[in-house]
């Protein structure tokens, strides 16, 4: 629903009850609401204007004092609270700081906007200051981004270097094997050739030993 359906449509005061026009102005000093034919003689009239102050239209069953049944036309800054003219000179608020409607509406919004720009500075110094501290966080971040990159780096330096070393180490242990190998093959090979060399001569002896003994054998037969 819209919220203009809920507001409430103060008719004229003035007008006959079976022909009601819709009030554009409420007299608070004549306590009525008038549509625009009735306003004339208020706005027309220098001591009217003067003496008989104009409102939006208005219902006014809520704008009259409980105790007193008059229209409240003052505000009590004391207590906070509307009153009307015999409560400010008679009743308990005699003694309180009192102001008319126009005139501590005038100085409450004042006030108001007051706070209003104090916050709103406050407001501006608080986000320079969160903003100084962001920047400020942002930069410890990124020197903290640069010595873990550079501690990362220094110990991707270490490592590489000691995978190295023990690869070299390893490869010339292997090498230092590779020759050892090498060099126990060509040993095998020379004691092949002398063992070789040595049964050689062997079965020649053997063989003239025994040819000399078959003649020396033939001989001693003959």
């Amino acid at each position: 629903m819209s919220p203009l359906m809920n507001l409430e449509v103060i008719m004229c005061d003035m007008c006959p009850a079976t022909a009601k026009n819709v009030a554009q102005k409420t007299c608070m000093k004549c306590e009525i609401s008038m549509c625009v034919q009735h306003l004339q003689a208020h706005v027309t009239t220098p001591v009217l204007l003067q003496t008989h102050p104009l409102t939006e239209a208005m219902a006014l069953c809520g704008t009259k004092c409980p105790q007193h049944g008059k229209l409240l036309e003052y505000y009590c800054l004391d207590d906070m609270t509307c009153v009307c003219v015999a409560c400010a000179i008679e009743g308990q608020h005699r003694v309180h700081n009192m102001k008319t409607f126009s005139t501590a509406h005038k100085e409450l919004t004042e006030e108001l906007n007051n706070e209003q720009r104090a916050l709103l500075g406050k407001t501006d110094d608080e986000d320079e200051s969160l903003e100084k501290w962001e920047k400020s966080e942002r930069e410890k971040l990124g020197r903290s981004s640069v010595r873990l990159v550079q501690a990362v780096t220094g110990l991707r330096d270490i490592v590489l270097t000691s995978v190295q070393s023990s690869v070299s180490a390893r490869m010339a242990s292997i090498k230092t094997s590779k020759s050892s190998i090498q060099a126990a093959q060509e040993h095998f090979k020379m004691w092949n050739v002398f063992i070789d060399s040595l049964t050689g001569e062997l079965k020649k002896t053997v063989t003239n030993e025994i040819v000399q003994n078959s003649s020396k054998w033939s001989n001693d037969t003959l």
